[in-house]
């Protein structure tokens, strides 16, 4: 988050769309690219429209939406080796179980704000309820809500990891993490060299 800001800066030569889209592509977790976008405006005096945290931050959401397809996917396919492997105790391993129930809130938040964005486009109120400035109170108010849950939920991770239960994992997974981050970012550069340039915003 600290350091990519500046990377993209350096190969795509202040192109605000690409560094985006690394950005976005490259880090991780939602709250983490937004972070480095912002970084990225501030540092470099970004005041193009979008901005790169505008480009990161679509870009992620994109993956996140890719998430609803992946992870149930993933989830069936673990339950059958499970089973089939008779690790399951006999039993058979039910795949709802498994299965990240955070999903069907994101895709049913994205589902909502697209449908009432869209109402607006047509002259209509958003979900038959709201205006446009109550509309756009409204959202104004989750996303803010959102992001002091979102920062008391970090605090949370934070608070809950204890230095002695790092002490026992000792430097192994961090060259896992260390080498796939690696391998995420240098796929991400290739590739917004190699299709940065068609993406226009």
């Amino acid at each position: 988050m600290f350091f990519y800001p500046y990377i993209a800066h350096y190969l795509f030569g202040g192109n605000v769309v690409m560094a985006g889209l690394f950005q976005g592509t490259s880090i991780h977790e939602t709250a983490q690219v937004t972070g480095a976008g912002l970084i990225y405006d501030q540092a470099f005096n970004s005041g193009a429209k979008p901005s790169a945290a505008d480009v990161a931050v679509v870009t992620k959401l994109v993956r996140n939406i890719f998430m609803a397809m992946v992870i149930p996917l993933m989830a069936v396919v673990y339950a059958r080796r499970m089973t089939g492997q008779g690790k399951a105790g006999g039993k058979a391993v039910r795949v709802w179980s498994l299965f990240p129930y955070f999903i069907l809130g994101f895709v049913g938040m994205a589902a909502i704000r697209s449908l009432g964005d869209a109402g607006l486009e047509q002259g209509a109120p958003a979900l038959a309820f709201w205006d446009a400035a109550a509309w756009k109170a409204l959202t104004s108010t989750i996303t803010l809500w959102a992001g002091y849950v979102l920062a008391a939920a970090m605090a949370g991770v934070g608070l809950g990891t204890g230095l002695d239960s790092l002490k026992g994992l000792r430097i192994k997974p961090f060259y896992v993490g260390l080498l796939s981050a690696s391998a995420v970012g240098v796929a991400s550069v290739l590739t917004v060299l190699a299709l940065g340039r068609y993406v226009a915003l």
